[in-house]
């Protein structure tokens, strides 16, 4: 089913969200200064590594759930993403050497970037491998590469934080983390009936990419220039603040993500295709079991966020509550328009994507530029400002792609968006009231107060009818482990 296969997705996110979060407390705490450093240097190349996607990933997995040709598709996928990632390792190489030469940057801060640049090189080739698994509906074995790659890479850091060694030296984690689960992938890929031939769909790919390419540069460069932007404008603190805030959001929106990856190749079925009601009744039920896990969270962390930042990266770490309470806000949007972006995929309108993506991200990139640089305009800066910045943007770009969604395709709002709005706010309201009289601080209250936020969330929604025996039973089947297990047991047969 095709929630086993999401099941296994969000996993492999949950398990490594988890060791990201164990990792990501141990470093806030011994080596705050070369975390920074290292996330910086992180941000800095992937700038460059923008021109290794552009679109083609998406046009990848549609080709292979339409059921073309699948040695033609890999083979094509793989000379066009090794050209593109040669060209992040030519372009990123020469800016960092001639920064080097003219004294801008020090060695330390080249060798984390060299050990960056060979990072993301191995990645995107591995990706070859792991998005041909997602496209294919063989989320087992691309969620074990996932996994695989944190549990390594979390366990060095914490081994190498707990040694406060060199931002350098802490980098080294990342490369080793991806280096093995390259050779995970390949030996996975090894049992798919996929051989490399001679590539003849590159003009196929082009054409589907095209329309794509200007706003996955955009959307790219605007992920990646908060952190850069900070880190020139501040001092190297600020950016581990944003950074660790930012962190706990990438965690939770690549469980989005996990449905992105399942909901794509189902649109793009020949059993989708042309069919409004069966792809309303999908892109709705997504939305409203997203919603359900999504809200709860986002109201407790606006309320509580510099408590919850005090927990996971110590009490120097309060000023990211603050960054961490408005990101929140960003995590829901971004998650709902990733299901609303997969159906203008799916449907052959990315060109509408384009168009709103562009808006989202100049509008972001702008808003960096006005907002993290201090200012006497504005009373905020830094990684507020950043938070900010991107949150005001997605509010304007879920806008626009509900209303392309909508005249393109037929699909309209969630008919019942309301009561999970309504939920919410009852959730805020509560939550307000109890740090008005309740001093919430330390792992045992921060945890008790956001299962009782959870708890009055899914009491209302039980209220008003949204919540149904149905929904418990949906939940129950989803993460029945002799379920996933006999989905991941089909993908190796």
């Amino acid at each position: 089913m095709l929630v086993h296969k999401y099941m296994m997705k969000a996993m492999s996110n949950i398990v490594a969200a988890v060791s990201s979060f164990i990792a990501l407390m141990v470093m806030t705490r011994y080596v705050s200064y070369e975390y920074g450093v290292m996330m910086w240097a992180f941000a800095f190349i992937a700038l460059f590594n923008i021109v290794a996607g552009l679109g083609f990933e998406t046009a990848h997995i549609k080709f292979l759930a339409e059921g073309r040709d699948q040695n033609n598709c890999f083979s094509t996928y793989a000379v066009i993403r090794s050209f593109l990632t040669s060209l992040m390792v030519v372009l990123s190489s020469v800016t960092v050497y001639v920064s080097y030469k003219n004294g801008t940057m020090s060695s330390e801060l080249v060798r984390t970037l060299a050990i960056f640049i060979a990072y993301y090189a191995v990645w995107d080739i591995r990706s070859i491998f792991t998005v041909t698994f997602d496209a294919r509906l063989e989320s087992g074995k691309s969620s074990i590469v996932v996994i695989l790659e944190s549990v390594i890479r979390s366990v060095l850091l914490i081994i190498l934080a707990l040694m406060q060694v060199s931002a350098d030296v802490l980098s080294l984690a990342y490369l080793i983390g991806m280096i093995v689960t390259m050779f995970t992938a390949l030996s996975f890929f090894r049992n798919v009936n996929i051989r490399p031939i001679r590539p003849t769909m590159a003009k196929e790919y082009l054409y589907f990419a095209a329309p794509l390419i200007l706003s996955s540069l955009v959307l790219l460069a605007m992920e990646a220039l908060d952190r850069v932007i900070i880190g020139f404008n501040g001092d190297v603190l600020e950016v581990s603040y944003y950074a660790a805030a930012m962190g706990v959001v990438v965690a939770a929106v690549s469980l989005g993500n996990s449905m992105n990856n399942v909901i794509l190749p189902q649109l793009s079925s020949p059993e989708m295709t042309g069919s409004k009601n069966k792809t309303e009744g999908l892109v709705w039920a997504s939305q409203k079991y997203l919603l359900m896990l999504l809200l709860p969270v986002t109201a407790v962390t606006l309320v509580y966020g510099e408590s919850i930042s005090a927990v996971l990266f110590g009490a120097d770490f309060t000023r990211a509550g603050l960054i961490l309470s408005i990101l929140s806000v960003m995590m829901t949007l971004k998650i709902i328009s990733g299901v609303l972006s997969q159906v203008l995929y799916a449907s052959n309108k990315a060109g509408l994507y384009t168009k709103a993506s562009v808006i989202y991200g100049v509008l972001v990139i702008v808003l960096y530029v006005l907002f993290i640089p201090p200012s006497d305009y504005f009373p905020w800066a830094g990684g507020v400002g950043a938070a900010l910045a991107v949150t005001t943007g997605s509010v304007i770009y879920i806008i626009l792609l509900t209303y392309y969604v909508k005249n393109s395709t037929g699909v309209g709002i969630y008919p019942n968006l309301w009561k999970h709005l309504l939920s919410m706010a009852v959730t805020l309201l509560a939550m307000l009231a109890v740090m008005h009289y309740f001093d919430v601080s330390g792992l045992i209250r921060v945890a008790t107060v956001s299962l009782s936020g959870l708890g009055i969330h899914m009491l209302v929604l039980f209220v008003t009818g949204e919540l149904r025996k149905s929904d418990m039973e949906f939940f129950k089947n989803a993460i029945n482990p002799k379920q996933i297990m006999k989905s991941l047991e089909d993908e190796f047969e």
